[in-house]
């Protein structure tokens, strides 16, 4: 049986903060907005790209206006030095985000590479279960 290639999370998180505004902005986009744990949804959304079984370090396609907001988060959930990054000039929404990542994985890594895509701006608060439906996807793809 051959072994698995490992599979890359493609983290999102160039939205412009418009969707719950007045709390997020432009320049604070939900994603880093400070959660009551302390925490953004940024953050855990490395901390669970980190946690998944045969997950190669995540690419975070990022609007190049947030790129230092995100390294500070990485930097303090331990994740920072294993990060790499795509920036965009100008946001075009989700698709063209993730066929950027697919292009440069695809050419970095070959295109045989699973990609699972991520969010930074949504809410996972079942992590095992999380870590499971997406072993269950990689098989599958």
């Amino acid at each position: 049986m051959e072994a698995a290639k490992p599979f890359v999370p493609v983290i999102l998180a160039g939205g412009a903060g418009t969707r719950l505004w007045p709390l997020s902005r432009r320049g604070r986009p939900k994603p880093f907005l400070e959660l009551p744990d302390g925490g953004t949804l940024f953050g855990r959304a490395l901390v669970h790209s980190r946690s998944l079984v045969g997950a190669a370090p995540p690419l975070v396609v990022i609007h190049r206006d947030y790129y230092f907001q995100a390294r500070d988060i990485a930097a303090r959930e331990g994740s920072g030095e294993f990060l790499r990054y795509l920036l965009e000039p100008v946001g075009r929404n989700t698709a063209p985000a993730i066929g950027a990542a697919a292009r440069w994985i695809g050419e970095s890594l070959g295109p045989e590479t699973v990609l699972l895509v991520l969010p930074a701006d949504h809410l996972i608060e079942e992590g095992a279960a999380f870590g499971e439906a997406v072993g269950r996807a990689v098989e599958l793809a």
